[in-house]
């Protein structure tokens, strides 16, 4: 009897996989995010993207920036295993990088370099976004800036 019921659950599922779905909607190939695909980073792409790349985000609206001299929207993000993403958004790359200077890079590193025992945070910049990751997994730093380096949304091509 208990061979027949996963059998029958089995020939259930493969049908339900095998069947045709619809074509994806253009909102679907522009970013099932439902945000607009305009090749720059807003909050909600990023969410999202950090979704879809298995992070869990959390937004955390009660924290405060540490990077005060840094003029981009802040968006403080929680993820697993205890690590924290500051984020801030910019209007263009221009800006994002004209505010970059004012990091102090020597206290950060590349997602790609192994931390020291000064537990630096790894600095991720993209498109109009520049995040500062503090985390102590070399893992999750990876994935992270995977995520983000990955690029924005972009917009339809004109068919």
């Amino acid at each position: 009897m208990r061979i027949a019921a996963t059998l029958l659950l089995t020939s259930a599922l493969v049908v339900s996989a095998c069947s045709k779905s619809e074509p994806p909607s253009s909102k679907t190939a522009t970013g099932a995010s439902g945000c607009p695909a305009t090749g720059l980073w807003a909050e909600c792409s990023i969410l999202y993207r950090l979704e879809r790349s298995g992070l869990a985000p959390q937004v955390d609206s009660g924290a405060k920036p540490q990077e005060k001299e840094l003029a981009g929207k802040p968006l403080i993000v929680k993820l697993a295993k205890a690590a924290i993403l500051e984020l801030y958004i910019y209007p263009d790359s221009a800006a994002r990088i004209e505010d970059g200077k004012k990091l102090d890079r020597a206290k950060l590193i590349d997602a790609a370099a192994q931390q020291t025992i000064e537990r630096e945070r790894t600095l991720i910049e993209s498109a109009n976004v520049i995040g500062l990751l503090t985390s102590l997994s070399s893992h999750q730093r990876e994935r992270v800036s995977d995520a983000l380096t990955a690029g924005a949304p972009q917009p339809d091509r004109p068919k």
